[in-house]
């Protein structure tokens, strides 16, 4: 990680501090940025749907070991997730989580 990398996760983790929301892998608890994500509203049968989907942020250094992969489930509040999208660039100490309810 880079120096601008590095105060980038170290700012975000003052963030976390502020507004981060508790969610639940594996049985454990880790801080998190939640936001909606994309606006999608599907054409259903009888009206449309809106897509439930969420963006996670998390700290890189926080994550366990292994890392959450494509489609493990978490838990936000009473909900349970599962990854649908994971984004990272190389050496970031970010990485974003697309989730959607299941």
């Amino acid at each position: 990680m880079n120096l601008i990398q590095q105060a980038a996760a170290e700012a975000f983790e003052s963030i976390l501090d502020d507004i981060g929301v508790t969610i639940t892998i594996n049985g454990a608890e880790y801080k998190a940025a939640i936001a909606m994500g994309g606006v999608q509203i599907d054409l259903e049968e009888g009206g449309f749907s809106q897509d439930g989907s969420l963006t996670v942020r998390m700290l890189v250094a926080h994550l366990p070991d292994p890392a959450p992969a494509h489609y493990s489930a978490m838990t936000i509040g009473d909900h349970r997730y599962k990854i649908e999208e994971i984004m990272r660039k190389p050496g970031a100490g970010v990485i974003e989580y697309r989730v959607a309810r299941r």
